[in-house]
């Protein structure tokens, strides 16, 4: 097994598709077994390991005998004793209050069933060698946050806050949101995708996020709006297109609100600390 530091202003996935993996948090350990997931909430301090040790991490986010196939989605190679599938997602607590009402790990165990058949019939599509990449990581994208969805629906009855986690239209409403921040969502569409009325979505949204759905898309959309401005050289303009605004000076005000200093400056920033 590997020893992984805690992660800041992140989460992960574990998804066995044959064979097992452990996982160690907290003090505590947790058999994965075919068909079933471990989510990370906080990324927590903890030891992952396969049968007989074949699933050994590297120092980043990559596993020894695995490949990327998404954008922070790894996957075992086809002929791995362990089928695993690794996702890196960026969250936190400014992100997602009930982070915090999350025990080190959640173990989804429906190993049988739609599930299981899903989680293993995915992971062998994204494992074939043959599969180009374009088309792996149209498959990973999606596939990563409806695992992240099923991981908060599994989430124990006994925890503060889980009947709200345990609100599937919800949580199927905040992981479509996550995977497409830069949308230009409204809440009667969002609704209509998950079976509920507008207000009711704007009423357990809020409940379980503690602001408005529409102020966590802005600050999803400014987290993201970071990482390109740290990460990239790509144009100011190009940036507010990307992560959801009609024009540049819409996303400098946004921008500056939320970061107190304006893109460009923010740029600058970074790159004299780096």
């Amino acid at each position: 097994g590997k020893h992984r530091r805690a992660g800041v202003g992140a989460a992960k996935l574990y998804a066995v598709g044959r064979g097992e993996a452990r996982v160690e948090a907290g003090g505590r350990r947790w058999r994965l077994g075919a068909g079933e997931l471990a989510f990370l909430p906080r990324a927590d301090e903890h030891v992952v390991s396969g049968a007989a040790g074949t699933v050994v991490p590297r120092d980043g986010s990559a596993c020894v005998g695995m490949h990327q196939v998404g954008a922070s989605t790894w996957a075992s190679s086809e002929g791995a004793d362990t089928g695993l599938v690794v996702v890196d997602l960026d969250l936190d607590a400014r992100d997602a209050p009930w982070v915090s009402l999350l025990g080190p790990v959640v173990h989804v165990t429906e190993r049988e069933g739609p599930l299981g058949r899903w989680l293993r019939e995915t992971l062998a599509l994204l494992t074939r060698e043959e599969l180009s990449s374009p088309l792996q990581q149209a498959i990973a994208g999606p596939w990563a946050q409806s695992l992240f969805a099923l991981a908060l629906r599994a989430d124990g009855a006994t925890l503060p806050g889980a009947a709200a986690l345990r609100d599937e239209p919800v949580v199927a409403a905040l992981a479509q949101v996550r995977a497409r921040p830069e949308h230009a969502w409204e809440l009667r569409e969002l609704a209509a995708r998950v079976g509920l009325s507008r207000s009711v979505l704007a009423a357990r949204t809020s409940a379980l996020l503690g602001e408005p759905l529409g102020a966590y898309v802005r600050r999803l959309r400014h987290r993201r709006a970071t990482e390109l401005l740290a990460t990239t050289e790509a144009p100011i303009k190009e940036i507010a297109a990307r992560v959801g605004y009609g024009s540049e000076p819409a996303f400098h005000r946004a921008f500056a609100r939320l970061e107190g200093a304006t893109p460009l400056a923010y740029r600058r920033s970074r790159r004299l600390r780096g």
